[in-house]
C-alpha cells in the first residue's frame, strides 16, 4: 500500500488506493481524474458490522493530503466515540430526489421550451418511484428497474424518453457535486428508434380536421391551426393573442426552437379560425378554458380525437401523432412546388439550405414567399376536407 502524500496523489493511476500508515484512509481516482479522499470505518463494535465509507473531500484546496488525513483522524475518533459520520453526514446533508429534480427544472430547464412536457414526465414517471429517497441512494440498478417498469406497461419509446430527462438530471447533478458519480451513464435505451416519416394523406388530413372541428375548442381548434401553419406544437398550444400582428404571428426568442424571433404567416383560413375563437377580457392565452392558463391536456384529448375519428368513419387513422402533421404540411408544399428555402422559413428551421455558413450570411428569410405558400396550402386542406367542392387553389410562384 502507497503512503498517500502530494507526490503519490499526483501520479495515481484509476481506482482506490489505501493509505499504508492509517487504516481505512484513501484515494479514489475516477475515469475523468477526479481524485478525492475518502476513509472506511466499521461503525459500533464487533467485526459482523459491515464497513462503510465516506468521501471526506475532492484533492484541491482545502483539501490537501495532509488536510484529509487529519479530517480522517477526526472521523475515526467519532466513531470510537460511538458516533457513526456517514449518519450524521446524511441527515445533515440529505437531498431528496424531488428536491434536486425541483432545482434541476429551475436551473438547468428553465430555457428548455418543453419545460412543461420534461416537468410533467418527471412528475409522472420518476418522482413516484423515487420522489422521497435521497439522490445518493440512486444507483444503476435503480435507472434500470424504473425504465424497464415503463417499457413492460407498453410503453418502450416513453421509456427512452425518461431515461434521457433522468441522464440528463444525473449528469446535472454530478456536474454540480450533489451526487459524487452519475449512475445512469452507461445505461442503454429500451428499444432502438428510427426516424419517423409518417405523413397523413389527403383523406387522413380531412378525417383528421372534420374531427378536431367537432372536439372544438381549444384542443380541436389548435390542432385546426397545427394544419394550417405547420408550426411546432408548443408555439400554437402556448399562443398568445398579444403575439398576433395582423395577418402574422410574431414569436419571440424565447419562444422559438432557434433562439431568435420568428414570423409565421397566417392564411386566410387561419385567421378565419382565430376569429372564431372566444377571448377572455382577463387573459392573453389564445387556446386555454380561463385565458390565463394554456390548454395542457394534450395526452387525453388525442385519443378523444382518435375516437370520434373512429366514430365518423369506422376506423381511426393508423399510427399517427400530431408531430406528424409537419411532416405532412412540409410534403404537402413540396408537392405544391414550394421551394426548400421557403419549406424551412415556414416551418421554422435553420437546417438544410440555412444552415452553416450560407446561414450566417445570407439573411434573407423568404418570409414573402412563406406567406404565398401556406395561403396555398390554406386553399389545399380545404380542397381536401370538401373533395367534391373543387376550391381553386392557388397556383403557388416563386417569386411570390
Amino acid at each position: 500500500m502507497p503512503a498517500i502524500n502530494k507526490r503519490f496523489v499526483d501520479s495515481a493511476a484509476l481506482g482506490r488506493h489505501y493509505d499504508d500508515k492509517l487504516p481505512g484512509f484513501g484515494l479514489y481516482v475516477g475515469k475523468s481524474g477526479t481524485r478525492s479522499y475518502f476513509l472506511e470505518y466499521r461503525p459500533g463494535y464487533g467485526r459482523a458490522v459491515a464497513k462503510r465509507r465516506i468521501t471526506i473531500g475532492r484533492h484541491g484546496a482545502p483539501w490537501t493530503p495532509t488536510r484529509a488525513r487529519e479530517k480522517a483522524l477526526e472521523l475515526l475518533a467519532a466513531v470510537k466515540a460511538g458516533n457513526d459520520p456517514l449518519d450524521a453526514r446524511m441527515r445533515a446533508t440529505r437531498r431528496t430526489v424531488a428536491a434536486v429534480v425541483e432545482e434541476w427544472l429551475k436551473r438547468d430547464q428553465a430555457k428548455n421550451r418543453s419545460r412543461k412536457e420534461v416537468e410533467r414526465i418527471m412528475g409522472h414517471d420518476v418522482l413516484p418511484a423515487w420522489g422521497k429517497r435521497s439522490i445518493d441512494e440512486i444507483r444503476k440498478r435503480d435507472v434500470i428497474l424504473l425504465i424497464d417498469s415503463i417499457a413492460d406497461r407498453g410503453a418502450p419509446i416513453m421509456a427512452n424518453r425518461v431515461l434521457a430527462h433522468v441522464k440528463r438530471l444525473l449528469k446535472w447533478a454530478a456536474s454540480r457535486d450533489i451526487i459524487e458519480n452519475d449512475p445512469a451513464a452507461h445505461v442503454e435505451k429500451v428499444v432502438p428508434e428510427t426516424k419517423r416519416e409518417r405523413v397523413l394523406s389527403n383523406e387522413e388530413l380531412a378525417s383528421v380536421w372534420q374531427a378536431a372541428e367537432q372536439t372544438g375548442y381549444p384542443f380541436g381548434s389548435a390542432v385546426q391551426m397545427l394544419i394550417l401553419t405547420g408550426a411546432r406544437r408548443e408555439e400554437i398550444f402556448s399562443l398568445s393573442w398579444s403575439e398576433i400582428d395582423g395577418d402574422v404571428i410574431r414569436l419571440p426568442a424565447e419562444r422559438s426552437k432557434a433562439n431568435e424571433g420568428r414570423t409565421i404567416p397566417l392564411s386566410p383560413q387561419a385567421l378565419d379560425l382565430l376569429d372564431s375563437l372566444p377571448r377572455f377580457e382577463d387573459g392573453d392565452v389564445v387556446f386555454s378554458f380561463t385565458g390565463e392558463k394554456r390548454f395542457d391536456n394534450v395526452g387525453r384529448a388525442k385519443p378523444r380525437l382518435d375516437k370520434v375519428i373512429a366514430f365518423a368513419h369506422g376506423e381511426p387513422v393508423p399510427a399517427w401523432r400530431l408531430h406528424d402533421i409537419r411532416r405532412t404540411v412540409a410534403t404537402g408544399l413540396q408537392r405544391l412546388g414550394v421551394r426548400l428555402e421557403v419549406i424551412e422559413t415556414v416551418l421554422g428551421h435553420v437546417s438544410g439550405s440555412r444552415a452553416g455558413i450560407v446561414g450566417n450570411y445570407q439573411r434573407y428569410r423568404f418570409e414573402a414567399e412563406a406567406k404565398v405558400a401556406l395561403v396555398a396550402w390554406g386553399e389545399h386542406v380545404m380542397t381536401a376536407i370538401e373533395p367534391s367542392k373543387k376550391a381553386s387553389v392557388v397556383p403557388f410562384s416563386q417569386n411570390g
